[in-house]
Formats: structure tokens, sequence, C-alpha cells
């Protein structure tokens, strides 16, 4: 080996690990976006909080939040994916350990009660994503046409439709899921020592207990 071939590898091993280093900087500053994104948007709403503001809190310019979401609609469209992926993850894991899909759901709701900031911006930004111009409309559209689907196979996974009272079949039970957690995250966020909410979802699961599967 040459002098010179030794020197253009030992130089390509030093842009490997820059470029590692690098790497691992942009994820750790998106990360940093993301988190303060969704605090400022929990407090505020989406609205009101401005990119300079998140930057400010940050610590980067404006343009450094660009470099990552071109547009502020695409930092709240990654926002929200993040928050549920986060909840996707926790549901399938604890499935995994052996809780029913129904429990599974119900104690992920939990977790994020554990994080009263989060049910405040999801809270906050469906009410505002209701009307048709925001930036969150079509994806919180298509979120409930798709939350509706996995919680009807939730809800087949766990209750026996055989055994439900005529007129009510997996659908139905599905969405009276959805608008109990949904309702009572909207109340709970005027006041989260006034009720625990995951605690209330259960005490639903109890009046299904006869129709369950074994």
């Amino acid at each position: 080996m040459t002098k010179d071939t030794a020197l253009d590898g030992e130089s390509t091993k030093q842009r490997g690990r820059a470029g590692r280093s690098t790497q691992a900087r942009g994820i750790a500053r998106r990360r940093a976006i993301l988190d303060t994104a969704m605090s400022l948007f929990s407090v505020g709403g989406f609205n009101t909080v401005s990119l300079a503001d998140i930057a400010n809190e940050v610590g980067i310019t404006q343009a450094g939040i660009l470099h990552y979401f071109p547009t502020k609609a695409a930092l709240l469209l990654a926002v929200l994916q993040e928050r549920e992926a986060r909840n996707v993850v926790s549901r399938k894991e604890r499935q995994e350990h052996g809780e029913s899909p129904l429990a599974a759901y119900v104690e992920t709701l939990a977790e994020n009660d554990r994080n009263p900031e989060l049910v405040q911006l999801f809270v906050i930004l469906a009410a505002e994503s209701t009307a048709e111009g925001h930036a969150g409309h079509e994806w919180f559209v298509q979120r409930n046409i798709d939350l509706m689907k996995t919680m009807i196979g939730l809800v087949q996974e766990t209750v026996d439709e055989s055994k439900l009272p005529d007129g009510i079949d997996a659908e139905v039970v599905a969405r009276w899921m959805l608008g109990l957690a949904h309702g009572l995250g909207a109340q709970w966020v005027f006041d989260t020592s006034a009720f625990a909410r995951a605690e209330h979802v259960r005490l639903f699961l109890r009046l299904l207990e006869p129709y369950m599967r074994p």
C-alpha cells in the first residue's frame, strides 16, 4: 500500500465518521423541534404559535426549522404523525405482552393522560381543524376514518358480536369507545384533577365483559 493510498483510506474513514456525526445531530435537532412544537401547540394552538416562537425556544433560526420542515403545515403534520405513531407502538407492545386489544387501547389512553399537554394539544388541534382551510383538516378527516376502522377491528377481536343485543354490533361499540374517549378528553383538559379519563373508559369495558370472547 502506498502512502497516498493509506491517506486516502484514512480520509474516507474520517468523512464517514463526520457524516454519521452530522446525521446524529440532524436527528437530535429534528426531535427537539418536534418536541418543542408539541409543547407550544398544546398551549397556544396551531394558529397562534409561529415558527419564530418555536425557533426561539429551540435556540435556532426560523430558517433552521425550515431546513427540516419546509412549511408550518408540514411541521404540524409531522407532530400529528409522531404522536399517532407513539400511540400505535405503545398499543401493539401491550398486546404483545398479553393485554386484550381493547385493554391495550385503554392503557395507551392512560399513558397519554400522564402527559396532559399532549392530550390538550390533540383536543385543540382537532377543534381547530374542523375548519376546511386548516392545515390539519385533511389529516384529521383521514385519521377519523382510519381510527374507526382500527377500533372496529379491536372490538371484533375482543367482543363476541353474536352475544350483543339486537341492533348493536362492532361498529356501534367502536363508536361508543371513541366517542367516550374523545369526549372525556375534551372535558378532562379543563380540569385534569376532576377525574381519571382512562378509568372511566375501563368502567365501560366492564360493561362489555358479558359479551367478550373467552
